[in-house]
Formats: C-alpha cells, structure tokens, sequence
C-alpha cells in the first residue's frame, strides 16, 4: 500500500479524507456498537466496523463524495518487499479511488483493558510502532490509532495515554518520537473522544496521528 509524498493527492484531499474516514467509522460504530462488548477480541471489532463502513457507501443516505471511496479490512501491505502470509495487515484502511495516485487512510486499532490489553501495546510495534517506523502509511502526513476500550472508562485511557508519552520522554532513547505532544481534537461531533500528537519517524519525516477512542464495553 504506497502512498505518495509532497505533491501527491495528499495535497488535494487529505482533509476531506479525513473527515469522511471519520464520519465513516463514526456511522459504522453507530451501526454495530450493540454488537460489542468486553470478550469481543479485535479482529471481530475491526471486522464488524469496516463491514459497517463498507455499507455506509452505499447506504441511500449517504452523500455521494463517499462513492469515491473503498475500505480495507486487514489489508496487506509490504514495507519491507514481505510476500504472503508475512505481509503486514491494516486494521481498517479508506482509500480514495477515482484518482491517478490514490491515496489510503490509516487506521490501526488497539483493544484496552486493564489485566492484558495494556497502553503499551498501543504505543508500541503492532500499534502506534508501526506508524513512527514507517511499517505503516509511509508517505503519508497522517494516520490515526483506534483505542478498542474495555474497561475502566476513556478519561483512564487517556491519562494512560499521557503517562506513557511522558514516560517515553525520560528514557534515554525515546522510542516514540514526540515532535508535539497530545492535544485535544474534534474532526466530527459524533466522535468526541480524540486527541492528537505529532511524531518523527524514523526516516527523518514527521507524521500526524490522530486518536479516537470507542466505548467497546
């Protein structure tokens, strides 16, 4: 899954891409979150969310700018010229069709639950890792990481959040690249729970990754 850089159609279309990779997953959320709840394991929930997604295209309703899209549900990518089974899996991607060099949206989802799904998995390799050295969305300005949260309540989740940002920013090597810290951010209404942060990756360049985070109780 390549994505171009300066000049490409991130120029032109990151941010409708983003808001309607968002209104997308906040339709599909609406759609299967009585579907969810604490046992249900990650592949189930992405699965359900970028099946929900898919359908949202077509849905009657829907304004037809979402024609221009497609989404992927664990579709593989090979950062490093991987073949078959090795190949890397995206959660959910949105790719925008309809121009010469398309352009994909990433997301990557994380459970979070107290007891073995912990926020270091979230920011490390498999999560957030994969962004900042370049396994995911490489070319891309931005991506966005998925908080699958099971229990305690999103304020914990948050705070979790922060507190590894600020530990990773006492190590003597810090691993996450942090070019500005996280901030509150509002892409759509129907989705309230995201922060934002801002990272160099291990090519030199910097990325924007944007945090949702979903009651999947």
């Amino acid at each position: 899954m390549s994505n171009g850089g300066a000049g490409s159609g991130w120029d032109v279309y990151l941010d409708s891409i983003r808001e309607h990779s968002h209104q997308l997953l906040a339709w599909a959320y609406a759609d299967v979150r009585a579907q969810l709840h604490y046992d249900s394991d990650e592949p189930a929930i992405t699965g359900l969310l970028c099946q929900a997604m898919q359908k949202r295209i077509y849905h009657p309703d829907t304004p037809d700018a979402y024609l221009f899209y497609a989404i992927g549900d664990q579709a593989p990518i090979s950062p490093d010229g991987e073949l078959g089974n090795d190949r890397l899996r995206l959660d959910i991607s949105v790719r925008r069709t309809g121009i010469r060099q398309e352009i994909v949206y990433a997301f990557e989802a994380k459970r979070l639950r107290t007891g073995g799904f912990s926020i270091g998995k979230y920011t490390g390799a498999g999560g957030m890792g994969d962004f900042i050295e370049c396994r995911y969305a490489t070319g891309c300005p931005e991506g966005a990481m998925v908080g699958l949260w099971q229990d305690k309540d999103v304020t914990y989740w948050m705070g979790e959040l922060e507190r590894a940002f600020e530990a990773d920013a006492s190590e003597p090597t810090p691993s996450l690249g942090v070019e500005a810290a996280l901030s509150p951010l509002v892409v759509i209404e129907s989705l309230p729970n995201q922060l934002n942060s801002k990272h160099r990756r291990t090519d030199g360049s910097c990325i924007r990754l944007l945090h949702v985070f979903l009651d999947c109780r």
